[in-house]
């Protein structure tokens, strides 16, 4: 989101404007503070025709023509208000926010740091800088993510009540690991929007990160009151059941996800998951199943199901459903593994072997004990594994 700085008056006018010219700019200001635009637009295009040289005028008139993206029109009243008054700093910063949200982010950032040297007071400049320094860290390949942080600070510092500059703030360090650092700017973002369900949504997810269980069953909690039909919600808290080890409230969580989306795979898939590791077998056959007809390439999915069939007896269904598993993904090791012993098991030594040395070639190091179990078989049947 960018944020558009606004000035009562301009550092300097050419030309002091009319009484009445400052009349219907204020009742643009007016129009605009309730988003309607159009009249905003007329107000300050009849102060400009009153007052020819009057740059807050140009300047709120290019915030509403950005605002309704017609940023070509945005530009150019913002290049007016340059160049009536080289110091007026909050056009340099729209005009920066223009080029940031048409992509160009060097211009971006020259004309944002341009009004910041006349007013270094602008807290949203400050905000739309750090955003430019992280669109700049897309393309260069670098990370100027220090110098993003630098500048949402400062825009908290000047205005501490931007929920959204901390919000950002917290993404930041949560990107970069700092979980500590984005809890605080998560509670920050919520001191003076206490009814933002997304926001007690990001601060419980962030405490799950950090394995901070009781924190995060309360801010999940606040944002299920705020929304208690969000399927995000209810996935997180589905999520912090898992976590707690209480795998029938999972359920329950999951369950509401399906109902409110049904087409929800990592929903069905996480419940056909707790089903089989709780035993409920068919429950389980049915919920990956729905996995697999919403996404036919979810291999963790087909996986699982393949499990509740071996755990069925029904080796064969077990089976074809691995084969296709490591169709949707080749270096499948678990599934390699198993398809190997299905068919050790059924003397099928050529095949097995096959498996085998697929399965070795993964080189899965979290399954030391299978590949000795595959490497014995290989050798004792000398069985030549291709590079």
């Amino acid at each position: 989101m960018l944020a558009f700085p606004m000035e009562a008056a301009a550092k300097k006018k050419i030309t002091m404007p009319t009484s009445r010219a400052v009349y219907h700019n204020n009742q643009g200001v007016s129009f605009m503070n309730k988003d309607d635009y159009e009249r905003a637009e007329l107000e300050f295009k009849t102060a400009i025709e009153l007052a020819p040289e009057y740059v807050e005028a140009y300047n709120n008139l290019g915030v509403v023509y950005r605002k309704t993206g017609r940023n070509s029109l945005a530009e150019a009243q913002f290049k007016k208000a340059i160049e009536l008054d080289k110091k007026y700093a909050a056009a340099y910063a729209h005009l920066g926010a223009v080029y940031l949200a048409e992509g160009r982010i060097d211009d971006a950032i020259e004309a944002i740091k341009k009004g910041l040297k006349k007013d270094s007071t602008l807290a949203d400049a400050h905000y739309n800088l750090g955003l430019a320094y992280l669109e700049k860290s897309k393309i260069d390949k670098q990370d100027y993510s220090p110098l993003a942080i630098d500048q949402f600070k400062i825009a908290t510092e000047l205005d501490a009540s931007l929920t959204h500059v901390h919000a950002k703030l917290a993404e930041v360090y949560e990107q970069r690991g700092e979980l500590e650092l984005a809890g605080i700017r998560r509670r920050l973002a919520l001191a003076d929007k206490p009814e933002s369900a997304d926001q007690w949504l990001k601060t419980g997810e962030l405490y799950l990160a950090r394995n901070d269980l009781t924190k995060a069953q309360n801010a999940l909690n606040k944002a299920l009151e705020i929304e208690p039909e969000s399927p995000r919600v209810h996935m997180s808290l589905g999520l912090y059941y898992m976590q707690a080890t209480q795998p029938d409230l999972a359920v329950n969580e999951f369950k509401s996800v399906t109902a409110l989306e049904p087409n929800n795979e990592l929903a069905w898939y996480r419940l056909g998951t707790l089903y089989l590791n709780s035993g409920r077998l068919a429950d389980a056959t049915a919920a990956l199943k729905e996995t697999t007809r919403i996404n036919p390439n979810f291999a963790d999915a087909s996986f699982n199901l393949g499990l509740t069939y071996l755990k069925q007896g029904k080796i064969l269904d077990a089976q074809r459903e691995w084969e296709r598993t490591v169709v949707i993904a080749p270096n499948y090791a678990r599934a390699l593994y198993n398809l190997a012993k299905i068919h050790e098991q059924q003397g099928r030594t050529e095949e097995a072997g096959r498996m085998y040395c697929r399965f070795i070639a993964t080189g899965a190091k979290e399954f030391a004990a299978e590949t000795k179990i595959a490497s014995d078989f290989v050798n004792a049947n000398k069985i030549k594994c291709r590079n």
